[in-house]
Order: structure tokens, then C-alpha cells, then sequence
């Protein structure tokens, strides 16, 4: 979260899927990036939470993971998906592209975040 700070982003914590969903419903937020393995409840919880939201309180969510997805993401509420490692300026301008995006007032959605495959090792 140090980089985004660093570039002007108000970022915000959860250090697990409770939390995550008790922040969402105490303040509004444009962008979420979403772990899905976290203590308590998993990011696929958090998901079912935000899919629960008007689509006008809930906030883009770029979806962060250590693998593949063993269940599908549902494409109304996730914009994207980062596997990690990820590349640090890619996260970064994904997530101020996406509030450029939710800031300009267009009803429509932004463009679905570039996503990041892991590299293949031989």
C-alpha cells in the first residue's frame, strides 16, 4: 500500500475478510484490491458481500492471486485479476486507471484491468 500512498492514492487495509466487508460498509470506496485467501472469511465471501451492495456503492474490484481461481469470478463485480508476484507499476497504474474512470461520472463500466499471468518455469 506504501507505493499507492506514494503516488497521491488514499489506501486503506483490511488484514482479513471480516474487516474487509465491515470497512466496506463504514465508508465508500472506488477500488478494492481483493485477496482471495484471507483469514476469517475468503475474498470469495467479501465478493458475495459486494454482489449484495447497489452497484452504485460498491467499489471495482482487482482481484489479487497466488494461483488459479478454483471458482469463477463474477465479471459484474471483478475488473480484473493480478497473479502474483505482480509487476508493482502494473497494480499501480491499473488501480489509478480505474479511478480515473469511477471519477469521470461515466455510467458505463471502465475497461476490464489487464491481467497478469504468472511466468511459466521450465
Amino acid at each position: 500500500m506504501t507505493v499507492l500512498r506514494r503516488r497521491g492514492v488514499n489506501a486503506d487495509t483490511a488484514r482479513n475478510g471480516v474487516e474487509a466487508i465491515e470497512k466496506v460498509a463504514a465508508r465508500s470506496y472506488e477500488v478494492m484490491l481483493l485477496d482471495l485467501m484471507m483469514p476469517q472469511k475468503s475474498g470469495y465471501d467479501v465478493l458475495e458481500h459486494l454482489a449484495t451492495l447497489p452497484q452504485t456503492g460498491r467499489p471495482l474490484v482487482l482481484v489479487l492471486t497466488a494461483g488459479l481461481e478454483p471458482r469463477p469470478l463474477d465479471a459484474r463485480l471483478v475488473i480484473g485479476t493480478l497473479h502474483k508476484p505482480f509487476d508493482v507499476e502494473l497494480l499501480v497504474d491499473t488501480v489509478t486507471g480505474c479511478m480515473k474512470a469511477r471519477g469521470s461520472g461515466s455510467q458505463t463500466s471502465p475497461a476490464r484491468a489487464q491481467t497478469q499471468q504468472p511466468e511459466e518455469t521450465n
